[in-house]
């Protein structure tokens, strides 16, 4: 055999033996090595602190209330002084003659807002799109769950079919129809006075039908001062509520979250301050100010005070709470606290980016400490070339969560 056969066999052996090796130490790498990489992602976290307490507010009650009462105004309805806020029905017949009254009193409105505005036949090919827009929103809204407006999409389904209904009626049809609905109404509002009475209210405000027994114990008379023992001698005094109380006025738009909180609150928190008080249920987060905080007790607990004059017809359903305060929020990417690294030369934060099949060091600025996780942001300069941000640690990059003898340029595998 000519030595050049020999030495092309050799070298094919060699190169051989080099891929196998190469891909040795990749196979190693993903079964044995153990690199492990996570996406990052956007996020927000709250720093909070609990809190324990109650609603204070300015309120006046209606007490002129009855067995059969049905309530007119909404809960959070802004209400004039001299309103009508509730009827008090003498028997079960009037009160469902007033409801038939009430219904035809509505289908009255309609007639007469389609004979003011004309009838014409070229309606009904547009009613029968909305109709049908409004079928498929509000069976959307059940499909999801969201029965918040389901009234209001029903309402709104009524009145376009009663439209489309007399799309095509005559002004003599209709002038007939409110004529007879007009004697209906005269006949029930003469049958229904006399075993009908009307609650108004003397001030005005924000109705609520939630009557607690705290109206004339937590007003804000009480906040001048305020301790955790005074709070808790205030809320003792609760009154039982009246089975006959219509509702309350709350009279002014000044309402506050006066709490019970650790005395390390003063960490945290100063007077001017302005947090978010994240309460259960609709109320949902309410931006408010830190009006006060006492001296702490020998327990180590303070007492806290929140304003706001705002959303009250939103939160008029909150008394005795428990919430958490919102003192700081921080937004940034999220990464493990495994990923997070420290440059032992500069003592600088950073992570070992994947790219291209290689660990590249991302200097970082450490935002927030979570349960298991940081959230960081990529270093910045001023005057950045396009190549220098193309560098920084994005939304949905990799990072390496473990492996031995990281350095930059370390060729990895994504494993």
């Amino acid at each position: 055999m000519k030595p050049s056969k020999y030495i092309f066999r050799i070298l094919m052996l060699v190169l051989l033996a080099g891929a196998l090796a190469y891909f040795g130490v990749y196979a190693y790498q993903v079964f044995v090595g153990g690199y492990e990489t996570a996406t990052v992602y956007s996020y927000t976290s709250e720093s909070t602190l609990p809190s324990t307490g109650y609603v204070v507010r300015e309120e006046t009650v209606l007490s002129d209330g009855g067995d059969l009462m049905e309530i007119v105004v909404a809960e959070g309805e802004n209400v004039a002084s001299g309103g009508v806020v509730a009827r008090i029905y003498s028997s079960q017949e009037a009160l469902e003659q007033h409801q038939e009254l009430d219904r035809l009193l509505e289908e009255l409105e309609r007639l007469e807002y389609l004979q003011s505005n004309g009838t014409e036949e070229s309606d009904a090919m547009k009613l029968n799109s909305q109709i049908v827009d409004a079928i498929t929103a509000l069976k959307s809204s059940v499909s999801a769950g969201d029965l918040d407006n389901l009234s209001e999409q029903v309402g709104e389904l009524e009145n376009l079919i009663f439209q489309r209904d007399y799309t095509i009626s005559s002004d003599s049809s209709l002038s007939a129809e409110i004529s007879a609905l007009n004697s209906q109404i005269y006949s029930l509002e003469n049958a229904t006075e006399s075993a009908t009475s009307i609650v108004r209210t003397s001030v005005s405000g924000i109705f609520s039908a939630m009557v607690d027994g705290y109206e004339s114990c937590l007003t804000p008379s009480i906040l001048d001062g305020l301790t955790p023992e005074s709070l808790r001698a205030a809320a003792a005094v609760q009154e039982e509520p009246s089975g006959q109380a219509t509702g309350k006025i709350i009279t002014s738009f000044d309402w506050y979250y006066a709490a019970i909180m650790d005395k390390n609150v003063s960490k945290y928190l100063s007077t001017g301050d302005t947090v978010t008080i994240n309460f259960d249920g609709s109320a949902g987060g309410q931006e408010m100010t830190v009006q006060s905080i006492s001296t702490a007790n020998e327990d180590g607990e303070v007492a806290v005070v929140f304003y706001s004059n705002r959303n009250l017809s939103s939160t008029t359903l909150l008394r005795e709470e428990e919430a958490d305060v919102v003192y700081g929020t921080y937004t940034g990417l999220r990464v493990p606290m495994k990923a997070l690294r420290i440059d032992q030369e500069t003592g600088a934060y950073g992570v070992y980016r994947v790219t291209g099949g290689q660990a590249k060091w991302v200097e970082v600025e450490l935002l927030y400490t979570g349960s298991d996780y940081y959230l960081v942001r990529s270093v910045t300069e001023e005057n950045m070339t396009q190549t220098q941000e193309a560098k920084q640690l994005r939304a949905g990059d990799s990072v390496l969560v473990s492996g031995k003898d990281l350095h930059d340029g370390k060729v990895v595998i994504d494993g």
